[in-house]
């Protein structure tokens, strides 16, 4: 008797559709992943990236805070009252007027702000008295052009010291990452750091 081989039976069709389906939904979920993955991680880099900035920015400005009503000479405060006694933040605490830097000849006045574009800016004006307001005019860029700076006060404790009692000021700076990926949704973060501010002349 003889032994008749059968063909191998192959897929049928059902079953072809089957896998594919199967195999793209595999996909899909993998794909998915992958990209909640990438996003998360593009999230976490940029949360940190702006706090970086943010931090970076805020230490500046409050370095700076901190040697206002300093002068060359402390000996000289003895003689006469100090010409920088005053800490004004006109506009709603959204800026800061201070002076140092001498307590003879021409008087350098200092002025930090946010522009219309989202930057720190710092200007220097020479004068016998300090600028009304914050003004107009050349500042120079303190924040990096990748943030955003959203807003910045300057609130002084207590809310209602005279201007040359100011010991205390609390910075609050609010900003995100300029980002050029208008579908990704923005990362935003507020910080805020107390700055205790010396004081030399009038005012003690």
């Amino acid at each position: 008797m003889l032994n008749v081989r059968r063909p191998a039976r192959g897929f049928t069709l059902i079953e072809l559709m089957v896998s594919l389906v199967l195999a793209l939904v595999v996909m899909a979920a993998v794909v998915t992943l992958v990209v909640a993955v990438i996003r998360s991680n593009r999230q976490t880099l940029q949360s940190t990236r702006l706090n970086q900035e943010l931090r970076a920015t805020l230490n500046l400005v409050a370095n700076d805070l901190r040697r206002a009503r300093s002068i060359n000479d402390p000996l000289s405060a003895a003689v006469g009252p100090n010409p920088y006694a005053n800490i004004q933040t006109p506009n709603g605490n959204t800026c800061a007027i201070y002076g140092y830097d001498g307590m003879h000849g021409a008087r350098t006045w200092h002025v930090l702000r946010v522009d219309n574009n989202g930057r720190l800016g710092l200007r220097s004006i020479s004068d016998a008295t300090p600028p009304a307001n914050c003004g107009d005019g050349t500042f120079a860029q303190l924040s990096s052009n990748q943030v955003d700076i959203r807003t910045i006060t300057f609130q002084r404790v207590p809310a209602n010291a005279p201007d040359d009692f100011v010991r205390q000021i609390d910075v609050t700076i609010t900003g995100r990452l300029a980002d050029t990926n208008p579908s990704a949704p923005p990362i935003e973060r507020t910080m805020r750091q107390t700055v205790y501010v010396r004081s030399v002349g009038t005012g003690i």
